[in-house]
Formats: C-alpha cells, sequence, structure tokens
C-alpha cells in the first residue's frame, strides 16, 4: 500500500451499484492505493496523482468498469477516501 485511504465512503449511486454486484469496491480501492491505475485514466491525472502521493496532495483514480466511470478520491490529510459515480439522469 503506497498511502493509507483513512475512512472510506461511498456516495449514494456507487453504493447502488455496488450492492446490484455489477462492481466490486474492494478490487478498485486495492489498485487505488497501491497506485495502480486503470488504462483508460488520463496521463494528466496518473502524474497529479503520483505527485500526491509523494507530496502529500489529493489522490484520484477514474476506472471504466460495466459500462460506469467510478472515481476513487483520497483527500491530502489521509482522512477520508470517497467514492463516486456520477450518473447522468
Amino acid at each position: 500500500m503506497r498511502f493509507h485511504p483513512g475512512t472510506i465512503l461511498a456516495s449514494p449511486d456507487a453504493q447502488a451499484i455496488f450492492e446490484s454486484g455489477e462492481i466490486d469496491p474492494q478490487e478498485l480501492l486495492r489498485h487505488h492505493v497501491l497506485g495502480e491505475w486503470d488504462e483508460a485514466m488520463e496521463e494528466d491525472l496518473i502524474e497529479a496523482s503520483e505527485k500526491a502521493i509523494r507530496d502529500g496532495g489529493v489522490v484520484v483514480s477514474t476506472w471504466q468498469v460495466s459500462g460506469y466511470t467510478v472515481w476513487i478520491r483520497t483527500d491530502a490529510s489521509r482522512e477520508t477516501t470517497i467514492i463516486d459515480v456520477p450518473l447522468d439522469y
């Protein structure tokens, strides 16, 4: 583990998708804290997250899974990680 995620929270949309069994949040979190980025993640976001891990900033990862975009964000203090799946209504 390259950093501690702190308290892990999920948005209501993310929670609903996780409960349906379509996405395994534990697997995504494991990749997030190991700095193992999704191939579809934008290069500038990867660079920013690598810098954040080194220098103590906000770490963000995105994942394309089962037709959804999953965002995982760990704050700079490493107290909280939020998982969100922004859905267009």
